[in-house]
This record gives C-alpha cells, structure tokens and sequence, in this order.
C-alpha cells in the first residue's frame, strides 16, 4: 500500500509541475491554443469545389485554435476555422458543400432558424439561436457558410465582414 501511494504521489507531482509549468499561458493565466492555419487555408483553396473564405483584418486579439479542412464527409467538403475572441467566447466559421440543413444543425449544435435575417457585407445571413451556439448562415452557390460560436452578435457579424475569398 505504501509503494502505491508514493507511486501515486510522484505521478501527481510531475502531473501538476507539466501543467503549470510547461503548457503556454496567456497573462490571465488561460491556455493559448493559438494554431496558424495558412498552411491548410491554402490547400483548402486549391482543392474545395466551392469559394473558401477565411477572416482578414480580425483584431489581433482574436487567436485561431482550430482548423480543419475534410475533402469528404457526410457534408460533403467542409472547412472550420475556430476562433478564441479578446473576451474568451468562441467564434467559428464553418463552409460545407452538401446538406445544408444536416450541416447546419450540426455545426450550431442543434440551433433553430429565428426567421430573422441580417444584411451584413452585402449579403443576406439567417440567424439562429440555440442552447449551445447562436449563428448567422449563409446559402450560396454550392456551399453554406455559417460563422457560430459562443460570443455575441457583434462578434459573429464582424467575424462576416472579415471572411474574403483570397
């Protein structure tokens, strides 16, 4: 028994010694996963069958920590690129190329059309709400584009007016 709990004692001790001291902080003391994504934004752009946009000029507060870019899928082409803002909520933008309505149920985990839309950028986006993630959605020509997360309306509405093509 006692072998035991110095083996437990050890592991608990290098455990906490990695977690404080070797995974980055930022000055509040909350992991950054802060990830580039030009890499995989490239060859997003050379292989997806539909427009692959992606945020330009986004404060440099907001941090990207996920990306991923699926040639096939149950939604056919996607491309997620994830967001941490200044204020710690999350913002995504999401593009899918098949299923709209499974995409995007899946991607705002399970948010519902308000039946409002707003005009941001010039083009028309249908919000949603839900439990988890609001969203503001976009049908195109092929492909759906959905900016979801946790943060605020402003936030996903600026989050729009960055997305370009190129």
């Amino acid at each position: 028994m006692r072998n035991l709990v110095g083996a437990l004692t050890i592991t608990c001790g290098v455990a906490l010694v990695v977690y404080f001291g070797a995974i980055p902080r930022g000055d509040d003391g909350n992991q950054m996963a802060a990830v580039s994504y030009t890499q995989e934004l490239g060859q997003a752009r050379r292989a997806a069958p539909f427009p692959v946009v992606a945020p330009v000029g986004l404060p440099d507060e907001w941090r990207a920590n996920s990306v991923t870019y699926r040639g096939t899928g149950d939604h056919g082409t996607t491309w997620h690129l994830g967001f941490v803002t200044p204020d710690d909520e999350y913002v995504a933008l999401e593009q899918g190329s098949e299923k709209s309505a499974g995409f995007v149920r899946k991607v705002t985990r399970g948010a519902r059309a308000t039946g409002e839309s707003r005009q941001v950028a010039g083009e028309e986006w249908a919000r949603y709400e839900g439990r988890t993630y609001d969203a503001l959605v976009h049908e195109g020509d092929g492909v759906t584009t959905v900016v979801t997360g946790t943060g605020s309306l402003e936030q996903m509405e600026l989050m729009v007016k960055a997305l370009k093509e190129k």
